[in-house]
């Protein structure tokens, strides 16, 4: 072997190398998003375990509120209000992680189909309405389609 032969070898190997290299890179990369996909739908667990709890120690209000939140005394009005505050900002939330990439169609879907549930109530969407301006435009827009 002479010297051409043995440098273009090395060339080879090194390009080999390099490729073997670049395969883990991407392998590391792919595991790493999907764990950050895996810990974002796991906090928006816990933000949903929290939001849920909280209407359910509210679960009279909230119904009432929903149904129709044209009778309630300005106390109940004010605690119901937060109570759909706190449900779309889970909503919210779960849009700006969807957007961001970091949750997949599927589980997205699950929230949005939620939200829409809640905003059929005449009471909800009213509330809604009433706040909805402190929301991003982008958020607000996504809200608005049937």
């Amino acid at each position: 072997m002479d010297w051409t032969q043995i440098s273009a070898l090395t060339s080879i190997v090194g390009v080999v190398g390099g490729l073997i290299s670049l395969a883990f890179v991407i392998l590391g990369l792919r595991r790493n998003a999907r764990a950050i996909e895996g810990s974002t739908v796991q906090s928006l667990m816990v933000f949903e375990k929290d939001v849920y709890a909280l209407l359910l120690s509210h679960s009279g209000l909230y119904l009432r509120g929903c149904a129709d939140g044209t009778g309630l005394a300005p106390e109940d009005r004010f605690r119901f209000d937060r109570l759909v505050n706190s449900q779309m900002s889970l909503f919210y939330s779960a849009f700006e992680q969807y957007r961001q990439g970091l949750m997949d169609e599927e589980v997205w879907q699950a929230y949005d189909n939620a939200m829409r549930e809640d905003l059929r109530g005449p009471g909800f969407l009213a509330s809604w309405t009433a706040m909805r301006d402190n929301y991003p435009a982008s958020f607000r827009k996504m809200t608005d389609r049937g």
